[in-house]
């Protein structure tokens, strides 16, 4: 993006009844690419459409094999590894194995966390302009206005689906609409990350790493003892001991990549921001930096307030604190397409270069 852009701070709370509405952009006309304009039609144009289209018909596979590998590995755990640190001795009765019944509700604690997390972040919509609206022709455009309840003189409109676009909200090409406070589209789960959807993503990230460390610790001992091809090595249970070995060596991989990009997506949610936000406020950082001004991010209330508002629970929330710790469905603050802001921020318009991102 070029750097002289133009910008200027513009206060991001509600008006006064007094007041004039905020202006967030001062284009007066919405510039649409036509069907057969040649930047849709060029060869990145049409290399981009074929990658929409692979990850997308990708997305079930990947699905599917994502719950073959999670069965694979729950499998093993609950009949190698835990008999393997803690038999159940039939004898003892329950205080003789409380070692075993405390691991397996740990154990089984994280599983559900993330089957429940990870089924809820495929099959829950992550959020679309249309949501809620049942009219067509003006009648939408009027009922999609309403809800976003903008204080615009001119709401900006995408230029590919042709609606009003709420703030935060972006352009997938690959479910082909706008998604409310899109982040990413991620293929793992068919689906866009978005408003919606993002605490079950971001519990999914938070859930599986920490399963894989202490799948790892726990298979630490049976994969050394499968790991033994000697003669006389015995392998006492009945699963094939390549598979206990695969099961430790994708934990392992697992949980760096998992954990990696989970910790990236808890500094985005505790600093108030998305994928797509980040970089686009990386950039006004350093705009603001040249004209020694202090760039602030107008959706962020500090650590404990962005925690709150994505889990929906304390003062800025509805429901009790303990839920941010249970996989279960609780849906967001608000409908998506407004946002309760801080202070004051900066809005750019980039004319012809504002393009939504994937």
């Amino acid at each position: 993006m070029p750097e002289n852009i133009e910008f200027t701070p513009l206060a991001t709370s509600d008006p006064l009844d007094d007041e004039q509405p905020i202006t967030t952009s001062t284009s007066t006309t919405t510039r649409n690419p036509t069907p057969h304009s040649p930047k849709n039609n060029s060869l990145a144009a049409q290399i981009e459409r074929l990658g929409d289209m692979a990850i997308s018909g990708l997305g079930p596979v990947l699905i599917a094999l994502a719950f073959l590998l999670l069965s694979v590995t729950i499998f093993c755990f609950y009949s190698v590894f835990l008999p393997f640190h803690h038999p159940w001795n039939e004898g003892d009765g329950i205080s003789g194995n409380l070692g075993y019944i405390f691991h397996w509700i740990w154990a089984t604690y994280l599983v559900w966390g993330i089957l429940a997390n990870y089924y809820l972040a495929v099959r829950t919509p992550a959020g679309s302009v249309l949501d809620g609206v049942s009219s067509s022709g003006d009648a939408m455009f009027q009922d999609v206005l309403g809800e976003m309840e903008s204080y615009t003189a001119i709401p900006p409109t995408c230029k590919r689906c042709h609606l009003p676009k709420p703030e935060r909200a972006h352009h997938c090409s690959v479910c082909q609409k706008c998604v409310l406070r899109y982040d990413h589209h991620c293929p793992w789960i068919h689906n866009c990350v978005g408003h919606f959807n993002h605490r079950y993503f971001l519990m999914f990230l938070t859930y599986l790493p920490i399963a894989c460390v202490y799948f790892v610790i726990m298979g630490a001992g049976p994969f050394m003892l499968a790991a033994d091809a000697s003669i006389d090595s015995i392998w006492p249970y009945w699963l094939d001991r390549s598979l206990v070995a695969f099961s430790e060596v994708l934990a392992v991989a697992i949980g760096v990549a998992v954990g990696g990009m989970g910790i990236w997506h808890w500094y985005l949610t505790l600093t108030a921001q998305t994928t797509l936000e980040q970089y686009n406020n990386a950039y006004m950082k350093k705009i603001c930096k040249k004209r020694g001004e202090t760039f602030t991010n107008m959706y962020d209330f500090g650590i404990i307030g962005n925690f709150q508002d994505v889990f929906n629970i304390g003062p800025r929330g509805h429901y009790p604190w303990y839920t941010a710790l249970l996989p279960i469905r609780i849906p967001p603050i608000g409908n998506g397409k407004r946002y309760e802001r801080s202070g004051r921020g900066y809005v750019l318009d980039f004319g012809e270069d504002d393009e939504d991102m994937v």
